[in-house]
């Protein structure tokens, strides 16, 4: 009997592996309708973490992006960022929260970032990687205004570099995507959307200007879910 019940007790303490396994998963998954400011707390954690991680096995092979004479960010020939909504409203809430920069200056970056929609043709349609522009968020003699607190995962892995071997790997990139994605799609209830910055800047803008508001650059509340493409 010993030698017919053991595998029974093996599968059965495998399937509680397993059920726990899930149960974990689950818990740490956020769930659809999630908390906007929960999910901007959860969304700068894993950016910083990216950061840190970028900062130190990277970051003395860099050049200095402060010296640079010809900063990549404004260069409306070079960048082709990306981003999802909840990013967006990462960098509009650093910025209006900000006791530097504060609604002001966001009222100055969407208004930079409804220029480039029109100088660079941004729009949903197609391939919107195939599209530069000039960063809205990169100012001289600053740099990058969410530089601490909302940039993307593709600017934190962007550096200058003399030499091919020294470039950063890929793959923790596309995972924090990834982790940006989802957590993006469980607080909005609905498929990730890819955009440029300045489109998604522009769009969230515009979504806010369709609520009554008594003060246009207070903090944003959740705006429509715009329709995937």
């Amino acid at each position: 009997m010993r030698e017919t019940a053991a595998p029974g007790r093996a599968r059965r303490q495998l399937a509680r592996r397993q059920l726990a396994r899930r149960l974990a998963a689950k818990r740490q998954r956020p769930t659809a309708g999630a908390s906007v400011a929960k999910a901007l707390a959860r969304l700068r954690r894993l950016k910083q973490r990216f950061a840190r991680y970028i900062g130190r096995a990277y970051g003395h092979l860099a050049a200095d992006c402060a010296v640079c004479p010809t900063p990549c960010c404004a260069d409306a020939q070079f960048v082709n960022v990306n981003i999802v909504r909840l990013e967006a409203e990462a960098m509009l809430a650093a910025l209006r929260q900000s006791p530097r920069q504060g609604p002001e200056k966001a009222r100055e970056v969407i208004a930079r970032a409804r220029r480039a929609v029109a100088r660079h043709g941004l729009t949903e349609a197609g391939d919107t990687f195939e599209k530069t522009y000039a960063c809205p968020l990169f100012e001289r003699g600053v740099g990058c205004l969410v530089h601490w607190k909302a940039k993307p995962a593709a600017c934190i892995q962007h550096g200058c570099y003399e030499r091919w071997e020294d470039l950063p790997e890929t793959g923790t990139q596309r995972k924090v995507e990834r982790q940006v994605a989802a957590l993006d799609e469980a607080t909005h209830g609905a498929p990730s959307v890819w955009l440029p910055i300045p489109l998604w800047l522009a769009k969230l803008a515009a979504d806010e200007a369709c609520q009554p508001s008594p003060d246009d650059g207070a903090a944003p509340r959740q705006a429509r879910q715009a329709e995937p493409r």
